[in-house]
């Protein structure tokens, strides 16, 4: 089992570990191709561990692992040091 601390980061605009956790989970590891119906159930309990959170995700070491995989394959839009910092608490995760 793997805690994650869901922080608010500021300044604007702010990094809502919570929302961007998510918004990489609903991603597919493969764009182009879309997602299987594994990628789908891993990615659907994340969701759902992140909705039950209550300011620390709480993953099984499977998910831990999906999460992770996610968060390397997510192309980012923006250069900022807190996306680096989300990335950093995710894979030092205990």
């Amino acid at each position: 089992m793997k805690k994650i601390q869901l922080k608010v980061l500021t300044p604007e605009p702010i990094i809502d570990y919570a929302d961007v956790l998510s918004q990489v989970v609903r991603r597919p590891l493969n764009p182009q191709s879309g997602a299987d119906i594994t990628e789908m159930r891993q990615s659907l309990r994340v969701l759902d561990a992140l909705e039950a959170a209550n300011g620390t995700l709480e993953l099984e070491d499977a998910d831990y692992q999906h999460l992770k995989a996610k968060l390397a394959a997510m192309p980012w839009n923006v250069i900022d040091r807190r996306i680096v910092q989300l990335i950093d608490d995710v894979n030092g995760a205990e």
